[in-house]
């Protein structure tokens, strides 16, 4: 494993940190992205709040898997 890997693996998972925690902890700051707020806008703060938790898991489990050494070209 090389640096790359972990600065990848380390910055998926303090974003998926800041995304889980922004739906945790509902605060409207974290809520002013364009696309963020076009969901909230459209469909509700609830969706929004799920749509940054699925985000936020989805970029935990890329960060272990980066530093567990996983490769999609499996080398």
């Amino acid at each position: 494993m090389n640096r790359q890997d972990f600065f990848m693996g380390g910055l998926a998972l303090m974003l998926a940190l800041l995304a889980i925690g922004s739906a945790v902890h509902n605060r409207d700051a974290y809520y002013r992205l364009p696309k963020i707020r076009w969901i909230d806008e459209r469909w509700g703060r609830r969706v929004a709040r799920y749509v940054y938790a699925v985000a936020g898991l989805v970029l935990l489990a890329l960060g272990v898997l980066i530093l567990s050494g996983w490769s999609f070209l499996g080398q």
